[in-house]
Protein backbone atom coordinates (compact mmCIF):
# COMPACT_ATOMS: atom_id res chain seq x y z
CA UNK A 1 0.00 0.00 0.00
CA UNK A 2 1.15 3.60 -0.66
CA UNK A 3 1.72 6.13 1.92
CA UNK A 4 -0.74 8.70 2.17
CA UNK A 5 0.18 10.26 5.72
CA UNK A 6 1.78 13.48 3.48
CA UNK A 7 -1.51 13.91 1.90
CA UNK A 8 -3.92 13.75 4.76
CA UNK A 9 -2.03 16.23 7.06
CA UNK A 10 -1.45 19.30 5.64
CA UNK A 11 1.76 20.75 5.51
CA UNK A 12 3.14 22.86 8.51
CA UNK A 13 3.42 26.28 6.71
CA UNK A 14 5.96 28.54 8.74
CA UNK A 15 4.54 31.77 8.55
CA UNK A 16 6.61 34.65 8.16
CA UNK A 17 6.49 37.62 10.80
CA UNK A 18 7.29 40.97 9.74
CA UNK A 19 10.40 42.48 11.57
CA UNK A 20 11.65 45.41 11.44
CA UNK A 21 15.37 46.25 11.49
CA UNK A 22 17.18 49.27 13.74
CA UNK A 23 20.44 48.75 12.79
CA UNK A 24 20.27 50.40 9.48
CA UNK A 25 18.50 53.59 11.35
CA UNK A 26 20.62 53.69 14.19
CA UNK A 27 23.73 53.43 11.28
CA UNK A 28 21.58 56.77 9.65
CA UNK A 29 21.82 58.27 13.32
CA UNK A 30 24.88 58.26 14.09
CA UNK A 31 26.11 59.09 10.82
CA UNK A 32 23.98 62.20 11.43
CA UNK A 33 25.53 62.98 14.92
CA UNK A 34 28.94 62.83 13.64
CA UNK A 35 27.68 64.98 10.73
CA UNK A 36 26.69 67.55 13.55
CA UNK A 37 29.53 67.01 15.18
CA UNK A 38 31.97 67.90 12.91
CA UNK A 39 30.09 70.93 11.28
CA UNK A 40 29.40 73.08 14.00
CA UNK A 41 31.38 75.32 15.87
CA UNK A 42 32.73 75.27 18.91
CA UNK A 43 32.80 78.54 20.24
CA UNK A 44 33.85 79.37 23.74
CA UNK A 45 30.82 81.10 25.95
CA UNK A 46 31.83 84.00 27.95
CA UNK A 47 30.00 85.67 31.01
CA UNK A 48 29.07 89.02 30.97
CA UNK A 49 28.88 90.41 34.85
CA UNK A 50 26.16 92.48 35.15
CA UNK A 51 25.38 95.75 38.18
CA UNK A 52 22.98 95.18 40.55
CA UNK A 53 19.43 96.06 38.90
CA UNK A 54 16.98 99.04 39.95
CA UNK A 55 13.98 97.96 41.48
CA UNK A 56 10.68 98.81 39.22
CA UNK A 57 9.51 101.72 41.19
CA UNK A 58 12.61 102.60 42.54
CA UNK A 59 14.95 105.80 42.54
CA UNK A 60 18.56 105.62 43.02
CA UNK A 61 20.57 108.04 43.53
CA UNK A 62 22.77 109.96 40.53
CA UNK A 63 26.39 109.34 41.33
CA UNK A 64 28.18 113.09 40.80
CA UNK A 65 30.37 111.57 37.27
CA UNK A 66 26.92 110.50 35.86
CA UNK A 67 25.24 113.75 36.48
CA UNK A 68 27.81 115.97 34.82
CA UNK A 69 27.12 114.76 31.45
CA UNK A 70 24.05 113.61 29.98
CA UNK A 71 23.96 109.76 28.43
CA UNK A 72 25.05 108.92 24.66
CA UNK A 73 22.45 106.75 22.96
CA UNK A 74 23.40 104.50 20.51
CA UNK A 75 21.03 102.33 18.36
CA UNK A 76 22.06 98.99 17.50
CA UNK A 77 21.10 97.52 14.61
CA UNK A 78 21.73 94.67 11.99
CA UNK A 79 25.28 94.62 11.95
CA UNK A 80 25.83 98.73 12.60
CA UNK A 81 25.59 101.24 15.45
CA UNK A 82 24.48 104.55 15.08
CA UNK A 83 25.64 107.19 17.51
CA UNK A 84 24.36 110.91 16.91
CA UNK A 85 22.49 110.24 13.38
CA UNK A 86 26.35 108.56 12.28
CA UNK A 87 25.91 104.90 11.15
CA UNK A 88 29.39 102.82 11.03
CA UNK A 89 29.61 99.28 11.16
CA UNK A 90 30.04 97.03 14.70
CA UNK A 91 33.64 96.59 14.07
CA UNK A 92 34.61 100.38 14.94
CA UNK A 93 32.15 100.61 18.05
CA UNK A 94 35.17 100.06 20.61
CA UNK A 95 36.90 102.66 19.37
CA UNK A 96 34.20 105.39 18.94
CA UNK A 97 32.92 104.28 22.94
CA UNK A 98 36.86 104.82 23.60
CA UNK A 99 36.94 108.12 22.42
CA UNK A 100 33.25 109.04 23.91
CA UNK A 101 35.20 107.97 27.14
CA UNK A 102 38.12 110.61 26.71
CA UNK A 103 35.96 113.12 25.97
CA UNK A 104 34.05 113.04 28.83
CA UNK A 105 31.09 110.69 28.02
CA UNK A 106 30.67 108.05 31.81
CA UNK A 107 26.91 106.66 30.59
CA UNK A 108 25.86 105.03 27.50
CA UNK A 109 21.74 104.12 26.31
CA UNK A 110 21.86 101.36 24.50
CA UNK A 111 19.01 101.10 22.26
CA UNK A 112 18.40 97.69 19.97
CA UNK A 113 16.34 97.61 16.88
CA UNK A 114 13.89 94.66 15.93
CA UNK A 115 16.91 93.72 13.67
CA UNK A 116 19.93 93.38 16.05
CA UNK A 117 20.75 90.48 16.75
CA UNK A 118 22.25 89.17 20.20
CA UNK A 119 25.42 88.65 18.80
CA UNK A 120 25.21 92.86 18.23
CA UNK A 121 24.09 93.46 21.71
CA UNK A 122 26.88 91.32 23.28
CA UNK A 123 29.48 93.25 21.20
CA UNK A 124 28.33 96.78 21.76
CA UNK A 125 28.32 95.60 25.65
CA UNK A 126 31.87 93.78 25.90
CA UNK A 127 33.16 96.72 23.77
CA UNK A 128 32.00 99.10 26.36
CA UNK A 129 33.08 97.42 29.28
CA UNK A 130 36.37 97.34 27.36
CA UNK A 131 36.32 100.90 27.24
CA UNK A 132 35.50 101.36 31.05
CA UNK A 133 31.81 103.14 30.38
CA UNK A 134 30.70 103.58 34.17
CA UNK A 135 26.96 103.45 33.28
CA UNK A 136 25.67 101.68 30.62
CA UNK A 137 21.68 100.86 30.55
CA UNK A 138 20.18 98.62 27.53
CA UNK A 139 16.58 99.53 27.18
CA UNK A 140 13.50 97.90 25.01
CA UNK A 141 10.54 97.28 25.07
CA UNK A 142 8.23 94.04 24.56
CA UNK A 143 8.33 92.52 21.44
CA UNK A 144 4.64 92.72 19.19
CA UNK A 145 6.08 89.13 17.73
CA UNK A 146 6.67 85.48 19.82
Amino acid sequence: MADHTGTILPKHVRRRRPSFVLTSLIDVIFLLVIFFMVSSQIVPYSLLPLGPIAAEGGQREPAAAESATPPVAVRILAGRIMIGGESMPLSEVAERLKLLKSSGITAVLLTPSATATVQDVVTVLEASKDAEIASVTVLGGRSPAP
